[in-house]
């Protein structure tokens, strides 16, 4: 692929005989048309192809939640926030098959001590022990904690259904009580709990988010699973 300086028509976008043209970010890009492959896949390729198409709807459901969006570092050069939660799940993540981590917030958060997260008939539930007053938390400034995180589901019911899906879910927003322990659920609704039902395996991963008065994330913990 090669960038594209100075277009006389503009920024070009789509296929022209052998020819593919993007824009991204305001830049042309130029590249050969891929040509349809003929030979079956290797399994090796099939396992790639499934990891790398369910990392992406990992990374879409967290950057789908404004409250982990936000305590996510802005990416550099031309890359969005979506993109660094691709990748750094992508590295962590071994295959499709066997989920066993994911971060929904960046690493170093706060400990939730004894975090108990569970997929429930209808939601997800998550309870802790007191956070304590050692976590550094600014209550003059943090006022609100939440849980956010997704379900990632597999294993589906009924045939000829995607393989996997990913569901993001936020909790209501709570007082921040340093004191007693957490207990916090997230209840889905609608179709979004009809695809919920759908899938005989739930994988959770969440967070909670401290907010200020104004709903803007603060703080995060680290992420924990069911």
């Amino acid at each position: 692929m090669a960038q594209l300086f100075n277009p006389i028509l503009g920024n070009p976008s789509g296929k022209l005989g052998n020819m593919v043209f993007r824009v991204r970010k305001g830049a042309s890009f130029i590249a050969g048309r891929p040509s349809k492959r003929t030979s079956p896949l290797k399994e090796a390729e099939t396992a790639y192809r499934a990891k790398f198409a369910l990392v992406q709807k990992i990374a879409r459901g967290i950057n789908s939640i404004g409250s982990l969006k936000e305590v996510w570092p802005s990416a550099t050069g031309r890359g969005s926030k979506c993109n660094e939660i691709f990748q750094v799940n992508y590295k962590i993540i071994d295959t499709a098959a066997n989920l066993a981590s994911v971060l929904v917030a960046p690493i170093f958060g706060f400990n939730a001590p004894n975090a108990v997260l569970t997929a429930g008939a209808t939601g997800i539930h998550l309870v802790t022990d007191a956070l304590g007053v050692g976590l550094g938390v600014d209550t003059s400034v943090e006022k609100y904690i939440l849980t956010a995180g997704i379900v990632v589901l597999s294993n589906p019911i009924m045939e000829n259904i995607t393989a996997n899906q990913v569901i993001s879910f936020q909790s209501i927003r709570h007082n921040l009580d340093l004191i007693n322990g957490i207990d916090h659920t997230a209840d889905f609704a609608g179709g979004t709990l009809e695809m919920y039902n759908g899938y005989t395996t739930k994988k959770v991963f969440a967070c909670l988010v401290t907010l200020n008065d104004s709903g803007k994330a603060i703080r995060y913990s680290t992420t924990f699973n069911s």
